[in-house]
């Protein structure tokens, strides 16, 4: 676990220097124009935010098996990716939000508690401070490693989850990206999120 945290903390630090060229991206912006990012062109958003295995459902990644409370998903972007052993991994950025005022009372530490799980340094993505921490999961096949980001902003509970969800079981497809290369991606499109004020809407 100490090994893995490391590595998480490493990839958090980086967050800053990870950018775009104009030709391969295009911009994301949230229903009520509070959420801004840049992504690549091959990863579309959905707003399917259904389980998995290890993973509920809902707008938020709750490790302690809590209900993740009232709330709305506001996108989720996976990139499928092969790991060095040929498995399927898929890696995943997820962003919700919530104005329930007892959600945004627990935003920084709900659900956030668990057996694999660390409060990381605080994480500066485009000026905002976010509550980090890093946690995880894994059962016979399958296993999920994740770095969970908290803000509260006018009002509002952020959670955005970034995620790389592993079956062993599964063969990835012939052609997919390898693993390294898509974290890269979708580390690049983590620092590019920007959680906008009413003013700047």
């Amino acid at each position: 676990m100490k090994k893995s945290v490391l590595l998480l903390s490493m990839m958090v630090a980086g967050l800053a220097g990870c950018q775009f060229g104009n030709d391969d991206s295009t911009i994301f912006v949230s229903k009520d124009g509070d959420i801004r990012l840049q992504r690549p062109v091959q990863v579309e958003p959905s707003s399917d935010f259904s389980g998995r295995t290890l993973l509920q459902r809902g707008w938020r990644v709750v490790w302690d098996r809590s209900e993740v409370g009232d709330g709305q998903g506001i996108v989720r972007l996976t990139l499928p990716a092969r790991a060095a052993d040929g498995s399927a991994v898929s890696e995943i950025l997820q962003i919700g939000t919530s104005r329930d005022p007892g959600v945004v009372a627990t935003c920084l530490t709900y659900g956030l508690a668990s057996g694999s799980g660390m409060h990381l340094p605080l994480t500066t993505i485009n000026n905002r401070e976010w509550t980090t921490y890093a946690s995880g999961d894994a059962g016979m096949s399958q296993s999920i490693k994740a770095v969970n980001y908290r803000l509260i902003h006018d009002g509002r509970c952020y959670a955005m989850e970034r995620m790389s969800y592993a079956v062993r079981a599964a063969k990835a497809d012939d052609g997919t990206r390898d693993d390294a290369e898509a974290i890269k991606i979708m580390d690049k499109v983590l620092s590019s999120v920007e959680i906008l004020t009413v003013g700047n809407r």
